[in-house]
């Protein structure tokens, strides 16, 4: 990930809320190794540099600890796509001494495969040995660059069904596990984790351990949908699901929902349809967001390329987006413990 595009003077002016000239003035003395010239002219900004300034005008809300869940029963509306950018645009903004965590859910390996070209090996240790207790949890971390770390997957993660089978396993393992990533990596560990499309035992640990852990930890679960009643359909019945968690097993629901649309081209008819249906769904308005992740080429070129749609360094729609629905998660995390 190292080949990312850093932050541009536009983008640090869009999220800080100040004019361009003003940015520029800002980092016009920073040495080189905070920013990168052409021609004395500013044209990327480094995570430190860019974190040094957010924390300094008091937008500090993306330096919290995280978890994000990606989930929607219904497959190819962008949950690995959009949570492997979403970790991307973090890394963008976040000082490389800060881990990022993610986290293949998925027994099919498809995150894995994404980033690494294939599952991981019948040899490697998944998070299954660890939730089974074989292994410690610096044994299933996969060093990928910059202090982004993975655990992979593959199809013997379909186990962990069976060794989550029992309410007390369910409620619990997760917890834990989410625990040692923060005592081995550090309190400041962002994770981001993708989930297979169907109803999991790990995907209900996950969310019951959201629920337990302090709210200092900043905990969501986001919903990307496609265009069509049936992803908007799966969207419904994953909030049904949490909340049918919650109950079982007497918890509190204070983690944040953000149902988005992953790829909308405004050009096409559909578009309007599916804004009906996905308003016409009080789970799904209550929790939608106002960042629409817009149709980009750059996506499936991303895919094809085990990259993010960072990594070309070019403007594009897509990046514009994931960029801005990351602002959009932390910040409503804040506005929620505010009340």
């Amino acid at each position: 990930m190292s080949n990312m595009s850093q932050f541009k003077i536009s983008e640090m002016a869009k999220v800080a809320g100040v004019s361009t000239p003003f940015i520029s003035k800002y980092f016009r003395d920073f040495d080189d190794s905070k920013v990168t010239r052409v021609n004395k002219r500013i044209v990327g900004i480094t995570p430190e540099a860019v974190e040094n300034y957010l924390m300094h005008v008091g937008l500090d809300y993306f330096y919290r600890p995280s978890i994000i869940l990606s989930a929607n029963l219904c497959g190819g509306v962008g949950k690995t796509s959009s949570i492997y950018n979403l970790g991307a645009a973090m890394r963008r903004i976040t000082s490389r001494d800060t881990p990022i965590v993610y986290i293949d859910g998925d027994s099919q390996g498809s995150f894995t495969s994404m980033v690494f070209g294939e599952p991981a090996d019948d040899s490697e240790p998944l998070l299954l040995d660890f939730l089974e207790g074989k292994v410690k949890i610096e044994e299933i971390l996969t060093e990928v660059d910059d202090n982004v770390w993975f655990i992979k997957s593959n199809l013997n993660q379909a186990w962990i069904e069976k060794i989550l089978s029992k309410p007390k396993d369910i409620k619990n393992s997760m917890l834990n596990f989410y625990k040692e990533i923060y005592k081995h990596l550090g309190k400041e560990t962002k994770i981001f984790q993708d989930h297979t499309p169907q109803l999991s035992s790990l995907f209900a640990s996950s969310v019951c351990a959201l629920c337990q852990l302090d709210e200092s930890i900043l905990r969501s679960v986001i919903i990307p949908m496609r265009s069509d009643k049936f992803a908007i359909q799966g969207a419904n019945y994953i909030i049904q699901e949490i909340d049918d968690l919650v109950d079982t097993f007497s918890l509190d629901n204070d983690i944040d929902i953000h149902c988005f649309f992953s790829s909308i081209d405004r050009r096409v008819s559909t578009t309007g349809e599916a804004l009906k249906l996905a308003k016409a769904n009080e789970n799904i308005l209550d929790r939608l967001s106002s960042i629409i992740v817009r149709y980009c080429s750059e996506v499936p070129k991303s895919i094809m390329k085990s990259s993010s749609v960072f990594t070309s360094g070019k403007t594009n729609n897509a990046a514009q987006d994931y960029q801005d629905l990351l602002q959009y998660i932390y910040s409503y995390g804040v506005e929620s413990i505010n009340g």
